[in-house]
């Protein structure tokens, strides 16, 4: 029973539910994630069997501390996104696993059959595509028609931005120093923290499972 009424009247809660830890945002992710790689309809798997699933580092007592965390340990989730591909499950993106980005994974998908029209393209020379972003973003960004460079609250935005995307980017094994170097002198001009490109480019890497 959730509640208890004392004798005056008042509703109290009961110990069992205050001891209780408080679920974080994985928990509704390893739920999902527990229903995807069971074999059985209707049947999630027991975090044992999750933990069996998914292979050494991954163990039962490190899968029972997931639901209390904001987000899985990178490595965890690099593995997690390994292994439904091996067992067909699409949808399992490391964006997903780490942020709640992207729509959820569902049991129902399967893999599209490979054809012409289903084909990745090919994206020419290494680096092409880095290239691109960086020219879109420098047209966008170089502008300065109304004085927005001159902001403080302009500078801050940008700065917080572009260290928010190599944060995510480096979990995505791109090597994003040189952007944590330019953000880094950006925040020390502006007041902002600077807490170091080492510590920076690391974080979110450093979970324990």
């Amino acid at each position: 029973m959730a509640h208890s009424r004392h004798q005056s009247g008042a509703t109290l809660s009961s110990v069992k539910d205050r001891n209780r830890p408080k679920q974080g945002p994985v928990a509704e992710r390893l739920a999902i994630l527990l229903d995807l790689f069971s074999p059985w309809d209707s049947i999630s798997l027991t975090y044992r069997q999750f933990a069996a699933e998914l292979g050494p580092p991954v163990t039962e007592a490190a899968v029972k501390k997931w639901p209390q965390r904001k987000k899985f340990p990178a490595d965890i989730a690099r593995l997690i996104v390994a292994k439904a591909q091996d067992h067909n499950v699409t949808g399992v993106t490391l964006e997903w696993l780490l942020w709640g980005d992207g729509e959820a994974p569902r049991k129902s998908q399967r893999p599209a059959p490979v054809s012409v029209a289903t084909a990745t393209l090919p994206q020419g020379p290494h680096g092409r595509s880095a290239a691109r972003i960086a020219e879109a973003l420098q047209a966008d960004l170089s502008h300065n028609e109304f004085g927005q460079w001159s902001s403080v609250e302009v500078q801050r935005t940008v700065t917080w931005a572009l260290k928010d995307l190599a944060r995510r980017l480096r979990v995505l094994r791109f090597d994003m120093g040189r952007t944590f170097e330019l953000t880094d002198e950006w925040a020390g001009q502006i007041g902002l923290p600077v807490r170091g490109s080492v510590h920076l480019s690391g974080e979110g890497d450093t979970e324990e499972a």
